[in-house]
């Protein structure tokens, strides 16, 4: 080739003042660039699917994920990102702590006794004195509840409700709406106890248990012949604990005959004679009866009139303490006669709450139950002997 032939060759192998070699190296650095970025969107790619991952994985793998060097094979410039799939695995530990957090203090339950109206109940004095000595952080207040609205205020109870302690007549209407009953309310047909149990909701009744405890306290182990006052649900627990403290007859003093028929039946179930009769026909027997229980609410007053042998001889059992004396409690005291306040019946139906509440057997004893008993009496200020601590 010519020297001229040469030159024009040159000038055909250069475009734009670019030569042929200079193009090559320019083309290859383009293929390096992608190749590089290719190997950034990869490392990207990674890193997100690792913040992404459902995988459970402990601190020691989220911690070598975060120390791992990224491939060598495929280096990335220095501008671009660094994974860090540690950073999301660390938010997933959080709520790990906060729950071991959270399992160091038992959570607050919630209780509280119904009726309507309720602000004078002592049931909350009593339950809080209680749990304190327990050391359990619960919560126990009283709530104003109709009989028409109990079965829409538990329905909507959450989870963190353990019980509720009832009054009349919540203590009958409840009973469609419980899922077990044991045996004593049953038989009254009268719950004063729930037990938030899960979806199950227990019922208890205390009271008859309550009563006896009572009177264990005040110095009666037995009975044989009993007196009630009042043909309701109360009456028929004071029925079921004159069983229990082995009367062999009971006379019932109401004031309507025919709408307290329902207790004879209650009455032969448990193997008691009974008698069903009117206030004023109270003391017209020549038989005095060892006990006398007034199951009439606060505040009422009745026709029966004792004599004041038979106040002095029987010992006034009054379920009623607001307000206190009652009339007839005061009869019993003006002749030296020995009377045993509803407090003393409150305190106890109110540990056999206390116990159901924490375990769920009214029969497993509270620990440090001596303890707590004396709180609750201090509550309301009786003695063991249901006695007011003035007097």
């Amino acid at each position: 080739m010519s020297d001229a032939s040469k030159k024009n060759a040159r000038a055909e192998s250069v475009e734009d003042g670019v030569s042929e070699a200079s193009a090559e190296a320019l083309i290859a650095e383009l293929v390096e660039a992608e190749r590089e970025a290719e190997a950034e969107e990869k490392a990207v790619a990674e890193a997100e699917a690792a913040a992404d991952s459902e995988e459970p994985a402990d601190d020691q793998e989220v911690d070598a994920a975060a120390d791992e060097p990224a491939p060598e094979a495929e280096p990335e410039p220095a501008t671009a990102p660094a994974p860090t799939p540690a950073k999301p695995a660390a938010k997933k530990a959080k709520p790990s702590s906060a729950k071991a957090k959270t399992s160091a203090k038992a959570p607050t339950r919630k209780l509280a006794v119904l009726g309507s109206p309720i602000g004078h109940s002592k049931s909350p004095a009593l339950h809080r004195a209680a749990y304190g000595v327990l050391g359990l952080d619960w919560a126990y207040e009283p709530v104003d509840v109709a009989e028409g609205a109990i079965a829409g205020f538990i329905d909507g109870l959450g989870p963190e409700w353990r019980g509720l302690s009832l009054t009349m007549p919540l203590k009958q209407a409840v009973l469609p709406l419980l899922t077990e009953t044991d045996r004593v309310a049953e038989q009254t047909g009268a719950a004063n106890t729930v037990l938030l149990d899960g979806d199950e909701v227990r019922g208890f009744n205390t009271d008859v248990p309550g009563m006896v405890r009572a009177l264990q306290a005040a110095g009666v182990e037995s009975a044989r012949y009993v007196h009630i006052l009042g043909g309701g649900a109360t009456a028929a627990s004071a029925l079921i604990a004159a069983a229990e403290l082995g009367a062999e007859r009971v006379d019932v003093h109401v004031r309507n005959l025919e709408k307290s028929v329902w207790l004879e039946a209650l009455a032969h179930e448990a193997g008691l004679m009974v008698r069903l009769r009117s206030f004023a026909q109270a003391d017209r027997s020549l038989d005095v009866p060892e006990l006398v229980i007034s199951a009439l609410p606060g505040g009422t007053s009745t026709a029966a009139v004792y004599t004041d042998s038979t106040r002095r001889r029987s010992l006034l059992f009054d379920v009623a303490y607001d307000p206190w004396p009652s009339a007839l409690a005061a009869s019993w005291q003006a002749v030296g006669g020995r009377v045993v306040s509803g407090l003393a019946l409150l305190v106890h139906q109110a540990l056999l709450q206390v116990r159901i509440f924490v375990s769920g057997d009214p029969l497993q004893p509270l620990q440090g139950e001596d303890e707590v008993l004396a709180a609750m009496l201090d509550a309301v200020g009786i003695d063991a002997a249901g006695a007011p601590v003035s007097e």
